[in-house]
């Protein structure tokens, strides 16, 4: 009779040991990068919002013009307030 004691993993267990420390880095990874976009993210908009200079009143036609004048001065995207102004001059 031959009796031999085996002694650490089995195969099996050591596949499922990896699996689950795999899916543990791998889902610890996803909530860091997604972490990391998100604070990336709010910073970018509020470095946008704080150069955005404060809305100015319109109560004259004179107003409005001074408004287009200091919307045209600053360039915050790509595209250009003045003409919805021209429209709403047209209105005034």
């Amino acid at each position: 009779m031959s009796h031999s004691s085996q002694s650490g993993f089995s195969i099996i267990e050591l596949v499922i040991i990896v699996a689950v420390v795999g899916l543990g880095g791998f889902l610890g990874y996803t909530y860091f990068a997604k972490q990391k976009a998100q604070v990336a993210d709010t910073a970018s908009s509020q470095a946008r919002t704080a150069d955005v200079p404060a809305v100015p009143v319109v109560n004259t036609t004179a107003d409005l013009t001074t408004a287009e004048k200091a919307l045209d001065a600053t360039t915050v995207g790509s595209t250009s307030d003045s003409s919805q102004l021209d429209s709403e001059l047209a209105n005034f």
